[in-house]
């Protein structure tokens, strides 16, 4: 009985070691799953930092006014006493702020001895020096190839701040916006696309090994990368969508994937920010007086002029934009496609990353609508740059 009773003894010693461990290994279980869990969340915040990072800077506006109601960094007295101290005048006549971008705050004035209204640029920061030294190097070398007009510097010099500003002739117009274009006949549609084919042409021909030279940057056509979008779209976007949609917007990022190829280009010199404000427009000639702004400009594809001239305009444009330059637009369609849903996926990420519901609930009709036409077929894929 005595050793019957020590056997049970160290089997009840056994079960308690047993029941130990296992739960020393429940602690370690537990402890591991709150690491994933903290290391998913980890990761998660990242990605949004990611994207939110690369989208936030985008210097693309919609904004379609000259003029801007945002407060400039540099007030009317400042800008008053400079161009009094650099152009020897008294009082400058019509001192009017045009509007700030991420480099420059701008303001225009009447220079009334030369007759002329002129624009000067303030730099706002560090970076927009070398971007004004591209501009500096590169517009008089493109100005007399141009078939419209685009800024002739007259002065660069420097702020008490020690940063730049630079002045040129006004080129007089105002922003081209969609309901001109649509107001135009169709001959004068054609001379209009015409004159932005002639610019487009003689900047796209522009030597790139010159333009590098200059220190003009290369850079990707998606501020975001598309694996970032994709993953953002699996783990935030598809809670909004239902299963058809889902469907669709994975095919197209497979479909990506599978053609690599499709999206390769000829790096190009590009202006990089072509929208409404920076081409303008003379209402009583029904024609293009000139472009501006080329702090943007960089070495890409070609494609994303002419990609952000119709997302700008519309399609009809953009059937007539593509002809006059040359290109079959069938080509490309559904690489415009593609673009145009990373563009809308990234826009409702930072609506949401903002809780701005209105806006994301607007994104998010803008991708059910695109996700609706016909998904490309690699099939009928033929390459073309």
């Amino acid at each position: 009985m005595g050793q019957n009773e020590q056997q049970v003894r160290q089997l009840g010693q056994q079960i308690e070691r047993l029941w130990e461990q296992i739960s020393k290994k429940d602690e370690q279980i537990k402890d591991l799953q709150q690491l994933i869990v903290s290391t998913q969340q980890s990761l998660d915040k990242l990605l949004e930092h990611q994207l939110a990072e690369r989208n936030r800077p985008s210097n693309r506006s919609r904004r379609s006014s000259r003029h801007s109601s945002r407060k400039p960094v540099y007030n009317r007295s400042f800008v008053n006493q400079l161009i009094e101290q650099n152009f020897s005048i008294q009082s400058p006549k019509d001192l009017q702020f045009c509007g700030q971008g991420s480099s420059f705050c701008t303001y225009a004035f009447r220079h009334e001895q030369m007759d002329k209204n002129y624009i000067v640029r303030c730099a706002k920061h560090s970076d927009s020096i070398r971007r004004l030294r591209w501009e500096e190097q590169l517009l008089p070398q493109l100005g007399p190839q141009m078939p419209i007009s685009i800024p002739r510097f007259e002065k660069i010099s420097h702020m008490d701040n020690g940063l730049p500003f630079c002045s040129y002739p006004m080129i007089e117009g105002e922003p081209f916006e969609e309901k001109h274009y649509h107001r135009l006949s169709n001959p004068k549609k054609d001379v209009v696309i015409e004159q932005l084919v002639g610019f487009l042409r003689v900047l796209h021909s522009f030597p790139v090994e010159e333009a590098v030279s200059f220190g003009i940057p290369y850079r990707q056509f998606e501020a975001v990368p598309i694996e970032d979008i994709i993953q953002f779209a699996e783990k935030r976007l598809y809670l909004h969508l239902n299963s058809d949609q889902q469907e669709r917007c994975q095919y197209w990022f497979d479909f990506y994937r599978r053609n690599l190829g499709e999206f390769d280009y000829q790096p190009t010199l590009i202006h990089g920010d072509l929208q409404s404000r920076h081409i303008l427009f003379n209402t009583n000639t029904n024609l293009i007086e000139g472009i501006i702004d080329f702090e943007d400009i960089r070495i890409s594809d070609a494609r994303e002029d002419l990609y952000h001239l119709q997302d700008s305009y519309g399609d009809d444009f953009g059937r007539r934009l593509f002809q006059a330059y040359g290109i079959d637009k069938s080509n490309f369609s559904h690489q415009f496609q593609f673009r145009r849903l990373t563009d809308i996926i990234s826009e409702v990420f930072i609506a949401l990353l903002d809780k701005r519901d209105r806006e994301t609930e607007h994104r998010l009709r803008e991708l059910r609508e695109l996700l609706l036409q016909p998904l490309p077929d690699p099939k009928n894929i033929s390459t073309g740059t």
